[in-house]
Protein backbone atom coordinates (compact mmCIF):
# COMPACT_ATOMS: atom_id res chain seq x y z
CA UNK A 1 0.00 0.00 0.00
CA UNK A 2 2.32 2.68 1.16
CA UNK A 3 6.15 2.29 0.59
CA UNK A 4 7.45 0.76 4.02
CA UNK A 5 9.67 3.95 4.75
CA UNK A 6 8.22 7.97 3.07
CA UNK A 7 10.66 10.63 2.82
CA UNK A 8 9.77 13.18 0.31
CA UNK A 9 12.79 15.95 0.00
CA UNK A 10 13.05 19.03 -2.51
CA UNK A 11 16.48 20.31 -3.03
CA UNK A 12 18.02 18.83 0.30
CA UNK A 13 14.80 20.56 2.14
CA UNK A 14 12.67 18.36 3.93
CA UNK A 15 9.51 19.02 3.37
CA UNK A 16 7.03 18.80 5.99
CA UNK A 17 8.30 19.25 9.88
CA UNK A 18 7.06 17.40 13.23
CA UNK A 19 3.60 19.22 13.14
CA UNK A 20 3.30 17.67 9.03
CA UNK A 21 4.05 14.41 10.24
CA UNK A 22 1.74 14.08 13.07
CA UNK A 23 -0.80 15.12 10.41
CA UNK A 24 0.03 12.54 7.57
CA UNK A 25 -0.29 9.68 9.85
CA UNK A 26 -3.38 11.31 11.54
CA UNK A 27 -4.65 11.05 7.45
CA UNK A 28 -3.21 8.27 7.14
CA UNK A 29 -4.77 5.89 9.94
CA UNK A 30 -8.01 7.74 9.44
CA UNK A 31 -7.72 6.72 6.01
CA UNK A 32 -6.91 2.64 6.79
CA UNK A 33 -9.94 2.72 9.52
CA UNK A 34 -12.32 3.70 6.66
CA UNK A 35 -10.64 0.78 4.59
CA UNK A 36 -10.95 -1.83 7.71
CA UNK A 37 -14.28 -0.79 8.51
CA UNK A 38 -15.26 -1.07 4.78
CA UNK A 39 -13.80 -4.81 4.59
CA UNK A 40 -15.23 -5.80 7.57
CA UNK A 41 -18.77 -4.80 6.62
CA UNK A 42 -18.16 -7.05 2.97
CA UNK A 43 -16.31 -9.97 4.51
CA UNK A 44 -19.48 -10.61 7.25
CA UNK A 45 -21.87 -10.20 4.27
CA UNK A 46 -20.61 -13.17 2.73
CA UNK A 47 -19.83 -15.04 5.93
CA UNK A 48 -22.34 -17.92 6.64
CA UNK A 49 -24.60 -17.39 9.47
CA UNK A 50 -23.72 -21.28 10.89
CA UNK A 51 -25.42 -22.66 14.30
CA UNK A 52 -24.54 -19.55 16.00
CA UNK A 53 -23.71 -16.40 14.09
CA UNK A 54 -20.83 -16.02 16.29
CA UNK A 55 -18.32 -16.12 13.28
CA UNK A 56 -19.59 -13.17 11.48
CA UNK A 57 -20.25 -12.00 15.11
CA UNK A 58 -15.99 -12.12 15.54
CA UNK A 59 -14.92 -10.62 12.27
CA UNK A 60 -13.19 -7.41 13.54
CA UNK A 61 -10.60 -4.78 12.07
CA UNK A 62 -7.53 -3.56 13.33
CA UNK A 63 -5.04 -0.96 12.34
CA UNK A 64 -1.02 -1.73 13.15
CA UNK A 65 1.62 0.72 13.03
CA UNK A 66 3.08 3.54 14.36
CA UNK A 67 3.98 5.42 11.34
CA UNK A 68 2.59 6.28 8.18
CA UNK A 69 4.95 4.05 5.93
CA UNK A 70 4.42 0.95 8.53
CA UNK A 71 0.50 1.64 9.25
CA UNK A 72 -0.88 -1.88 8.28
CA UNK A 73 -4.95 -2.69 8.19
CA UNK A 74 -5.85 -6.25 9.44
CA UNK A 75 -9.24 -7.64 9.30
CA UNK A 76 -9.67 -11.04 11.11
CA UNK A 77 -11.42 -13.23 13.75
CA UNK A 78 -10.60 -15.31 16.54
CA UNK A 79 -12.90 -17.96 16.42
CA UNK A 80 -10.35 -21.09 15.85
CA UNK A 81 -12.84 -22.68 12.87
CA UNK A 82 -12.92 -19.40 10.88
CA UNK A 83 -9.95 -20.62 8.46
CA UNK A 84 -12.23 -23.88 7.80
CA UNK A 85 -14.93 -21.42 6.53
CA UNK A 86 -12.49 -19.57 4.75
CA UNK A 87 -9.96 -22.03 3.31
CA UNK A 88 -12.19 -25.21 3.71
CA UNK A 89 -10.50 -28.73 4.49
CA UNK A 90 -8.97 -31.73 3.15
CA UNK A 91 -10.09 -35.07 2.97
CA UNK A 92 -8.16 -37.07 5.04
CA UNK A 93 -7.12 -36.53 8.96
CA UNK A 94 -9.50 -36.20 12.03
CA UNK A 95 -12.90 -35.71 12.23
CA UNK A 96 -14.29 -31.86 13.26
CA UNK A 97 -15.79 -31.73 16.97
CA UNK A 98 -19.26 -33.23 16.78
CA UNK A 99 -20.30 -33.82 20.29
CA UNK A 100 -22.89 -31.58 22.16
CA UNK A 101 -21.53 -28.13 22.25
CA UNK A 102 -19.64 -28.06 19.45
CA UNK A 103 -19.97 -25.78 16.62
CA UNK A 104 -20.94 -28.87 14.41
CA UNK A 105 -23.20 -29.95 16.72
CA UNK A 106 -25.42 -26.72 17.18
CA UNK A 107 -25.17 -26.40 13.44
CA UNK A 108 -26.88 -29.79 12.86
CA UNK A 109 -29.36 -28.92 15.73
CA UNK A 110 -30.53 -25.65 13.47
CA UNK A 111 -30.33 -26.98 10.36
CA UNK A 112 -31.04 -31.00 9.88
CA UNK A 113 -33.51 -33.38 11.37
CA UNK A 114 -33.25 -36.24 13.46
CA UNK A 115 -35.91 -38.72 13.39
CA UNK A 116 -35.49 -39.75 17.25
CA UNK A 117 -34.29 -37.26 18.54
CA UNK A 118 -30.61 -38.31 18.26
CA UNK A 119 -28.76 -35.24 16.95
CA UNK A 120 -25.33 -36.49 18.14
CA UNK A 121 -25.22 -39.60 16.24
CA UNK A 122 -26.37 -37.04 13.01
CA UNK A 123 -23.33 -34.78 14.10
CA UNK A 124 -20.92 -37.97 14.15
CA UNK A 125 -21.91 -38.55 10.62
CA UNK A 126 -21.49 -35.00 9.15
CA UNK A 127 -18.14 -34.83 11.45
CA UNK A 128 -17.03 -38.30 9.20
CA UNK A 129 -18.31 -37.35 5.99
CA UNK A 130 -16.35 -33.81 6.48
CA UNK A 131 -13.39 -35.91 7.49
CA UNK A 132 -13.47 -38.13 4.51
CA UNK A 133 -14.54 -35.73 1.94
CA UNK A 134 -13.29 -32.04 3.20
CA UNK A 135 -15.52 -29.18 2.45
CA UNK A 136 -15.05 -26.47 0.12
CA UNK A 137 -13.71 -22.91 1.53
CA UNK A 138 -16.11 -19.89 1.09
CA UNK A 139 -13.06 -17.24 0.56
CA UNK A 140 -14.96 -14.88 2.44
CA UNK A 141 -11.88 -12.34 3.27
CA UNK A 142 -9.81 -13.33 -0.02
CA UNK A 143 -13.08 -12.24 -2.29
CA UNK A 144 -14.19 -8.86 -0.35
CA UNK A 145 -10.36 -7.83 -0.83
CA UNK A 146 -10.71 -8.83 -4.55
CA UNK A 147 -13.55 -6.97 -5.17
CA UNK A 148 -12.87 -3.74 -3.42
CA UNK A 149 -9.55 -3.71 -4.49
CA UNK A 150 -10.18 -0.54 -7.01
CA UNK A 151 -12.26 1.11 -3.79
CA UNK A 152 -9.26 0.61 -1.83
CA UNK A 153 -6.56 2.05 -4.73
CA UNK A 154 -8.59 4.97 -4.95
CA UNK A 155 -9.36 5.38 -1.28
CA UNK A 156 -5.28 5.52 -1.46
CA UNK A 157 -4.84 7.96 -4.35
CA UNK A 158 -7.58 10.04 -2.37
CA UNK A 159 -4.85 9.90 0.74
CA UNK A 160 -2.25 11.07 -1.24
CA UNK A 161 -3.45 13.74 -2.56
CA UNK A 162 -4.86 15.28 0.59
CA UNK A 163 -1.52 14.82 2.23
CA UNK A 164 -0.05 16.78 -0.78
CA UNK A 165 -2.24 19.33 -0.63
CA UNK A 166 -1.66 19.85 2.72
CA UNK A 167 1.79 19.47 2.91
CA UNK A 168 2.36 21.11 -0.23
CA UNK A 169 0.30 24.21 0.19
Amino acid sequence: MFPRYIRLESQGEELWNASDETEVFRLAREAMGEITEMLRREVITRTPVGASGNLRGSIFPTIRGDIPGELRGVVASRVPYARYVEFGRRPGGGMPPWREGSSLYRWVVRNLESLDGDFESVAFLVARAIARRGSRGRRMFERALEENQSWIEGRIGQLMEEIARRIGG
